[in-house]
């Protein structure tokens, strides 16, 4: 989430915006402290209206964006989304309420969707590796429960497509 705000800092957006889950997971918790940490590195302030809780899920966040839109809010140039289903809801519920991408509005999630129209500029997770030591540290604590606990984190690789582009 760092990276990503960052990233749309780098393109230029000053006014950007969080599609934050409406669900509290401790990930989408991480993925806010990143946002709120990457404005304030930045120097942009963390207090403005470009916040919205949305649904994790397809047609609720769909629904859920509609509602944000209908209630005709200050918007900001560009969104971060806490996942991709949740930026492919936004852009849906974007379009049908007039707005171009991503000539009016960037989107920016954190999978790996490039099936969207526009494709959906994100973060690379290496999920596969994740569990995989996220299972050998699960068999330590089997085989010797008191080993320390770890919190381990990787890696993410920024993967650059048409839904950001770099403000003139």
């Amino acid at each position: 989430a760092f990276n990503a705000t960052s990233h749309l800092i780098k393109c230029g957006h000053k006014k950007i915006g969080y599609l934050r889950s409406n669900l509290e997971i401790s990930n989408f918790a991480e993925r806010a402290d990143g946002y709120y940490k990457a404005l304030r590195t930045n120097g942009i302030s963390t207090s403005h209206p470009y916040v919205h809780a949305i649904s994790p899920t397809a047609e609720e966040g769909y629904q859920d964006m509609l509602t944000v839109l209908d209630a005709d809010p200050e918007l900001a140039d560009a969104y971060f989304a806490d996942n991709d289903i949740i930026a492919a809801a936004a852009m849906k519920a974007f379009r049908e309420r007039g707005f171009r991408l991503p000539e009016g509005i960037f989107l920016f999630g954190l999978l790996h969707c490039d099936m969207m129209v526009p494709s959906l500029s994100t973060m690379r997770v290496r999920k596969q590796e994740l569990g995989a030591a996220a299972i050998a540290r699960l068999m330590d604590r089997i085989a010797d429960n008191k080993k320390e606990y770890l919190k381990i984190s990787m890696s993410t690789q920024l993967i650059k497509r048409e839904s950001v582009s770099v403000l003139a």
